[in-house]
């Protein structure tokens, strides 16, 4: 008697333990699970999340630094791995109504994006960046935004993931991948969209000093199933590309895609730049052209091959940093990618630049070409 009451009160707290573990499954089993994203975002189809990972290998046969990176926009290791982004998007727009989107990015891109969006220009100590961030109104045909947006101009973009690894001339040296400011669009048929907006200037987050607002005009649209258009221009005081801070940068920018079948697909890019007072107060205006043209062909839903040819005439040195003298630029790129699931896409890219300067930097001294290689992994969800 005296040891069963031992082993009672001995096993009182465990007792009690398991009455209210029971309890506790009990009272969670009538407590309704939180919904799943998946089902959060079935139950409200204007709101989407997505991202990607991006991780890449580049060699060049120059001396190519974060330094002098030579016009090849996030292309800046010479031998090196890098991650070059992990992405997120976040977006609730409805077609009508009140919405906003953020697109958060980190890694290296995310630094160079982050350099180029402050006057004068400095590499921030954090690989982070808010890529996008703007609010929205839609009403029927109108639709008003605020904030950071993606640029107008250019066949490539920054915000989803090009068929080559490394960027064009035109999209990093001719083209704003980015606008802080207000924008206006207006669907006048399925043919014609019109845009026009007023920022900050190419890519700055904040306006420069002394400096009028940038200009922003669009127009595009779809001529047919297989036949797109855009027409673009922007223009604004901006310290860009050498002399005055006070001189008139202005873009004028078309793009043109062709579907000609479900496998092969063409587009075009062209550029037409002027900066006012490029070499100075009361001096003359700095002039540059560029043309990139694409090709793409699926041989099969998992191999595809990308082409891409482009030139800049850079009749007085604005683009190359010659200011005064012309230098004309070219570059060929062929790109091999590879769907391995839906959701991983492995690709590997040669490229070479040419230029009627030498100003490229080898170890052998200056020269008037380079060449790269580059692999790289894409995760998207």
């Amino acid at each position: 008697m005296k040891a069963s009451r031992k082993f009672t009160v001995a096993a009182l707290p465990l007792l009690l333990g398991m009455a209210a573990q029971a309890a506790h499954a009990g009272q969670a089993s009538t407590t309704p699970a939180a919904p799943s994203l998946s089902a959060v975002l079935a139950a409200t189809p204007d709101l989407s999340v997505s991202g990607f990972v991006e991780a890449s290998y580049t060699h060049f046969d120059t001396l190519i630094s974060p330094s002098n990176p030579m016009l090849r926009a996030f292309d800046v290791r010479q031998n090196s791995f890098v991650l070059n982004q992990a992405t997120l998007n976040l977006s609730y727009l409805p077609a009508n109504g009140a919405g906003a989107a953020v697109v958060l990015r980190s890694g290296a891109d995310a630094r160079l994006m982050r350099y180029s969006e402050q006057w004068p220009f400095s590499m921030p100590s954090t690989p982070f960046n808010v890529a996008n961030a703007y609010a929205q109104y839609a009403t029927g045909p109108l639709t008003v935004q605020a904030g950071k947006m993606w640029g107008l101009a250019g066949v490539e973009s920054n915000a989803t993931m090009d068929t080559n690894i490394s960027n064009s001339f035109l999209y990093w040296n001719l083209e704003p991948a980015t606008v802080t400011g207000m924008r206006a669009s207006y669907v006048i048929s399925p043919a014609a969209t019109a845009v026009v907006g007023v920022n900050n200037g190419w890519n700055f987050t904040s306006a420069v000093a002394q400096t009028s607002k940038t200009l922003e005009l669009g127009l595009m649209g779809a001529l047919s199933k297989t036949v797109s258009y855009s027409l673009d221009m922007y223009r604004g005081q901006s310290p860009l590309f050498g002399g005055a801070t006070s001189g008139d940068l202005q873009l004028i920018n078309a793009t043109g895609t062709w579907n000609a079948t479900q496998a092969l697909s063409f587009q075009a890019d062209f550029d037409h730049v002027t900066k006012q007072e490029y070499l100075g107060v009361g001096t003359g205006t700095g002039k540059a052209d560029g043309l990139a043209l694409y090709a793409n062909y699926s041989f099969t839903p998992q191999w595809q091959l990308a082409l891409r040819g482009e030139t800049i005439n850079d009749k007085d040195g604005i683009v190359t940093g010659v200011n005064g003298t012309s230098n004309h630029l070219r570059e060929t790129t062929a790109t091999i990618n590879f769907q391995a699931t839906p959701s991983l896409k492995l690709s590997t890219e040669l490229r070479q630049d040419r230029s009627d300067l030498a100003i490229y930097a080898k170890s052998s001294g200056q020269s008037k070409s380079q060449t790269s290689l580059e692999l790289q992994a894409v995760y998207a969800f």
